[in-house]
């Protein structure tokens, strides 16, 4: 019966039904695949370790938002109608080699910071590890968000799901070999590293890149160098304010005990992260083809649409969690990080807020506005770094209130900066057509 339901919805809203399904899916088993595998580590590991362990997956999504900026968003966003199979091989594996470049290059720019804080911050030594942990996790990650992007690219989600099931049950695995056999951070983070190989490979046996080809490839980018740059410079306020990387700036100001704690907190919100990437994957590109399909007002009812999903779907989850804060923590940690529950209760309120500027963002972003999110995003960083100075007496309740405040402020600037980039959009159109 829901079989033949199905089949009399029309083609376009039973596909967009589907592909969201497949993208929680995928994102489900991203998001679960971390809380298990954390929850395993943070009951074996001494909370210095487990620390560490929250630090160097930070360090990787500090460089990954970089990756992000300069080849995830404009392969993603680049509205291109299918060609042959020769010529649609060709551009995808053209991506692909600018996704590996990339991933080299940031994961040996993680190793020189890691160097720099060993030498040059001795009150700070202890990071050092944690960031070569991270540099080592980064290719292998990269790589496999990358051919989860490209199965959305070619609208085939339910293989994105299941290179995301392959990582889920590697992660699982390693996570469980670390706490019974070498419970140490590098253990920890290396089921990161080998849960991603594990779950690419097979992806590329599907997907099968064609050879290099440095100059076809850098033809590709060129369009886009300009975006990509904007976006790149966008990386350094959002890593101040953003869930992944604040946890190295909160290790920094308060130590690797309060690194544990927020990683053991941040481990029950995440899956709201997990939910707002399930549902981006889909709707960015989605918005672009809404813009060029339908203009300005596509985008705005593809926003809006975006942002009713996010509000009742981060909203309920994390509205869950807040209530059931003890039973969950207990659950999960084993008695390990009792006595967190106002601050997993405080998170959900910023990660709530958090999740409700990724609508405003995609706007920017489809509308290559990227020096205005520029400047929403400094002075949001620069509230931020107030905000968190002020709540070190407070410990990580109080990082968690200065981030909340942070994000509620980030929503205004970024309500604003929407108005003013579409009022540009439209302005720009018009004097278009009167100039032809």
């Amino acid at each position: 019966m829901a079989s033949s339901l199905l089949h009399t919805l029309p083609t376009r809203l039973r596909d967009r039904r589907l592909a969201r399904l497949f993208a929680l899916a995928d994102q489900g088993f991203q998001g679960l695949g971390s809380i298990v595998a954390s929850a395993i580590l943070g009951r074996s590991l001494a909370p210095d370790a487990f620390g560490a362990v929250g630090v160097a997956i930070g360090a990787y999504y500090f460089v990954a938002g970089f990756h992000r900026s300069a080849i995830t968003l404009p392969y993603v966003t680049e509205h291109r109608e299918p060609g042959d199979a020769g010529a649609d091989r060709a551009y995808h594996s053209g991506w692909w080699w600018l996704n590996v470049a990339a991933a080299l290059a940031l994961a040996i720019a993680l190793l020189a910071i890691a160097a720099t804080v060993r030498v040059a911050l001795p009150s700070q030594r202890w990071l050092a590890e944690p960031l070569m942990l991270g540099a080592a996790i980064t290719p292998p990650l990269l790589a496999a968000d990358f051919v989860r992007r490209w199965f959305y690219k070619q609208e085939r989600a339910w293989l994105a799901a299941i290179v995301s099931a392959l990582f889920f049950v590697a992660l699982i695995a390693g996570a469980l070999i670390a706490a019974r056999w070498r419970a140490d951070a590098a253990a920890g983070a290396a089921a990161w590293g080998v849960a991603a190989v594990v779950a690419t490979l097979p992806a590329l046996l599907v997907l099968r890149p064609a050879r290099p080809a440095a100059r076809r490839a850098w033809r590709m980018f060129a369009p886009h160098a300009r975006f990509a740059g904007w976006l790149s410079l966008n990386i350094f306020p959002y890593t101040v304010y953003s869930t992944a990387t604040v946890v190295i700036l909160i290790g920094a100001l308060l130590g690797p005990g309060a690194a544990a704690v927020f990683t053991a907190a941040r481990t029950l919100t995440n899956p709201a992260v997990s939910i707002v990437s399930a549902i981006d994957s889909i709707d960015k590109p989605r918005a672009a083809a809404a813009l060029a399909n339908d203009g300005a007002a596509g985008l705005r009812r593809a926003i809006g649409g975006t942002r009713r999903t996010l509000i009742v779907m981060t909203g309920g989850y994390l509205a869950v969690v807040a209530l059931f804060a003890h039973p969950l923590i207990a659950l999960v940690f084993h008695g390990q990080y009792a006595g967190v529950e106002r601050e997993v209760q405080l998170l959900c309120a910023a990660f709530f807020l958090f999740c409700l500027n990724q609508p405003s963002e995609t706007l920017l972003i489809v509308l290559r506005a990227s020096r205005t999110m520029f400047v929403t995003r400094a002075a949001t960083a620069i509230v931020t770094l107030a905000a968190l100075v002020l709540a070190i007496p407070h410990g990580v309740a109080g990082m968690a209130i200065a981030i909340a405040a942070s994000q509620l402020a980030n929503i205004v600037l970024l309500g604003i900066a929407e108005r003013h980039a579409l009022r540009r959009h439209v302005r720009h159109g018009t004097l278009s057509e009167l100039s032809t």
